[in-house]
């Protein structure tokens, strides 16, 4: 190699550093002040910093990628469809902006990789599948691209890794389009790749909260979901989504109670934070795990009054039919079981069990439900007592006594009783026979998860195999995610 070629090697790879080595978000302080409001639900705050910054060239990435940020987020919380309407040109706009940046920059293809994916998940919610699925196929070729070209580029696996998780919980309705375009799932090497953003980068706290999301949802492993939400909460006091997802982690694991009252104070931030209409139906939740029924209606009616859209709103409406039922109240009871049915949507799964139970020409059985509720909350002894009340003759059909045996399985997994959990969710597997249920394959997720626990690798594997023999029931995507994701870990 002469001196000449030697010299343009070397000035060519200088300039590949360089390039490489653009400045990130946390070195722009003013943009990366917005941005950090902005993930803790400070809007406002958030875009007025915005506002007042004129972004030279160099910031152009970081500055559409904080703005595009707050529009999406402040969709998917209030999932009012007015704001997808009046921000439906955001995408765009931010995209184009991101397209100004130099093609060597390293941000552009990445931001624009980020952005989709913010749109895609946004679509989703509005039930536009097909776009949000050729956002989501554009960004995997966008981070692919980047991450030929410039594979010591951390930022590449946040993107990378979202895009995998988002891939295996694709419905089983749209795994064609996987298979049309080549496109890999993997909750666990999405989880990994996460993993690869550490604690030093900016995007540590939006890649950790994925993983927190992931864990609570998919992995469902307390102590890694708790070890994640802890050391997030920590580090992020005054954030409210760090705090939001933190006490709903306490809930789905049976802590409603420890949840209660910081999750009331979430409630009373100030006007500096975006609120969360959820906070109240997670309230009204816990108050009828309580069987505190008028406490749980205030809230129930406090979401409704604040949500904008339909999830939950079916379940809402048929939870406060429960309310006034279980009390004893039958005629105002009924008029909200007309009213469940006929309100909301059955996109998310406790709306889709409300219809479920609502498409019923009979209630349910009122001490199953409590018994079901109070073991949800953590509320064991309340359960056992409730569980006591059943008698022979109130078990009418054979659909309620495979639930008699599952809430009893429930129960004891959440206590920790292992033995007597598994002798009733095998009972559980064994009264449901063919049944279309969704006690059966849940009970041998369970069981799964037992054994698993127990390094019985070889029983862990048969039930969580088990679950994908069963068929047409609902929650079947949620707890087929599950049983992969467990087979992925054994």
């Amino acid at each position: 190699m002469s001196y000449a070629h030697l010299f343009l090697f070397l000035l060519c790879w200088t300039c590949r550093t360089e390039l490489i080595a653009q400045k990130s978000i946390d070195q722009h302080p003013k943009i990366y002040s917005a941005y950090q409001d902005i993930l803790k639900l400070k809007l406002n705050s958030g875009r007025s910093k915005l506002k007042s910054i004129i972004p030279s060239h160099e910031e152009l990435g970081h500055y559409h990628y904080t703005q595009s940020l707050a529009d999406v987020l402040e969709i998917l919380v209030s999932e009012d469809a007015r704001l997808f309407k009046k921000y439906e040109d955001s995408e765009e706009d931010h995209l184009d902006g991101i397209d100004e940046l130099e093609g060597d920059d390293p941000y552009k293809r990445f931001y624009s990789a980020e952005i989709k994916i913010q749109w895609a998940i946004v679509k989703t919610m509005f039930q536009d599948d097909i776009r949000a699925g050729w956002a989501l196929k554009s960004a995997y070729s966008d981070i692919e691209d980047n991450l030929e070209r410039y594979p010591d580029f951390s930022p590449n696996y946040k993107s990378l890794g979202t895009l995998h998780v988002l891939f295996s919980v694709v419905p089983e309705s749209y795994h064609w389009i996987l298979k049309f375009f080549g496109l890999k799932s993997s909750t666990i090497q999405g989880w990994n790749e996460l993993s690869k953003i550490e604690e030093n980068s900016p995007y540590w706290l939006e890649a950790n909260l994925t993983k927190s999301l992931i864990a609570l949802n998919i992995i469902n492993q307390e102590e890694v979901t708790m070890e994640i939400l802890d050391d997030l909460l920590r580090k992020n006091k005054d954030n409210l989504i760090v705090n939001y997802f933190y006490n709903i982690a306490l809930i789905k694991y049976a802590k409603s109670e420890q949840a209660l009252a910081s999750l009331t104070r979430l409630n009373y931030v100030g006007s500096s934070y975006y609120s969360i209409p959820n906070i109240y139906y997670k309230l009204g939740e816990i108050y009828i795990q309580k069987q505190q029924y008028a406490m749980a209606r205030l809230n129930y009616s406090k979401f409704l009054n604040r949500q904008k859209g339909s999830n939950f709103v079916k379940d809402t409406w048929f939870k406060i039919f429960l309310t006034y039922w279980l009390e004893g109240q039958d005629k105002i009871a009924e008029v909200h079981w007309q009213k469940a049915k006929k309100t909301g949507s059955t996109i998310v799964a406790a709306d889709k069990n409300a219809a479920d139970l609502l498409a019923n020409d009979h209630y349910p059985n009122k001490n199953l439900i409590k018994a079901r509720l109070a073991t949800d909350g953590g509320y064991f002894a309340l359960a056992h007592r409730t569980l006591k009340n059943i008698q022979q003759e109130s078990i009418k059909n054979e659909r309620d006594e495979a639930e008699y045996f599952y809430r009893y399985g429930r129960l004891y997994d959440k206590e920790g009783k292992e033995e007597d959990a598994l002798f009733n969710y095998l009972n559980t597997i064994k009264k449901s026979g063919k049944e279309n249920w969704y006690f059966a394959p849940s009970a041998c997720l369970q069981t799964g998860y037992i054994y698993q626990a127990r390094q019985d690798t070889e029983k862990a594997e048969y039930y969580f195999r088990k679950v994908f023999t069963y068929n047409k029931y609902k929650y079947k995507e949620d707890i087929d995610y599950k049983a992969k994701a467990a087979l992925a870990l054994l």
